[in-house]
C-alpha cells in the first residue's frame, strides 16, 4: 500500500472499552431538565468523552437534540438524540436560547447547560496525539464513493491515528499525517480516532467518513 506523504510513526491504536449500559443511562439522562441545541455537523456520538471511545451513532446536522449536561471545562457533553444517549464533541453543538445562536464550548455556563461528571463507564486513557485536526470554516458536502472504495478502506489493514479534535466531513487533517493512496480514486486514505476517512489531497479536507 503507497503512502502519499513522508511516513510517519503510527502510534499503537487503542482498544475499545466496554460501556457500562446501566450507570451510563442514569449519567446521560442527567438531570430532570435539558437544554435543545443541535450540531453544526453530522457529528460522532462517542460511548464517553473523548475521542478516544467508540462511536455508537450519529448526530446529524442541524437535527436538534436534547444536551442534558457537559464536563466542567464544556469540552464534551451528553446529548441524547432519537432515543440514542451519549457524549458529543462540545466544538460543534450550539444553542439558540432567545434567538441567539451561541456555541457550547464558548458559551459554558451562561448556555444553562449544567456540568455532570463523566463516571458510569470504563475509562480509556487517551495517549499522546499526532497532530490537531481542523475544523471546518463552513459546511462541506460529502461525496459519496463507489462501494469498491467503500469496501477496500474497510478491510485495509492501517492502523488508527489518534489526532486532537472530533473528526468531521470538511475538518482539515494535520500536514505531514501519512495518507495512503486508494486504488482507481483520486482520495487519500487514513484511519484517524478510529474512523476510516477519505481525504482531498489539495486540500486535505475530509470528504467521507465510514462510520
Amino acid at each position: 500500500m503507497a503512502a502519499l506523504t513522508e511516513p510517519i510513526h503510527m502510534r499503537q491504536f487503542l482498544k475499545y472499552g466496554v460501556l457500562s449500559s446501566a450507570l451510563a443511562t442514569v449519567l446521560l439522562a442527567g438531570p430532570a431538565f435539558a437544554i435543545s441545541g443541535y450540531s453544526t455537523a453530522h457529528l460522532n456520538l462517542r460511548t464517553g468523552p473523548g475521542t478516544q471511545y467508540p462511536v455508537e451513532g450519529v448526530m446529524d446536522r442541524n437535527v436538534r437534540s436534547e444536551i442534558t449536561g457537559c464536563l466542567a471545562d464544556y469540552s464534551w457533553c451528553a446529548v441524547q438524540v432519537s432515543g440514542v444517549n451519549g457524549w458529543a464533541s462540545a466544538e460543534y453543538l450550539v444553542v439558540d436560547e432567545d434567538g441567539k445562536i451561541t456555541h457550547v464550548n464558548r458559551g459554558g455556563a451562561s448556555t444553562g447547560i449544567p456540568v455532570l461528571e463523566a463516571e458510569g463507564f470504563v475509562e480509556i486513557a487517551a495517549v499522546e496525539a499526532t497532530g490537531v485536526i481542523v475544523s471546518p470554516g463552513g459546511h462541506v458536502e460529502a461525496i459519496v464513493p463507489e462501494e469498491a472504495v467503500i469496501a477496500y478502506i474497510a478491510a485495509a489493514p492501517v492502523e488508527s491515528v489518534p489526532v486532537t479534535g472530533e473528526i468531521v466531513v470538511g475538518a482539515h487533517v494535520p500536514d505531514g499525517l501519512q495518507l495512503y493512496e486508494v486504488p482507481n480514486a483520486v482520495y487519500g486514505f487514513a484511519i484517524l480516532n478510529h474512523v476510516p476517512v477519505l481525504v482531498d489531497v489539495g486540500s486535505r479536507e475530509i470528504v467521507y467518513m465510514r462510520r
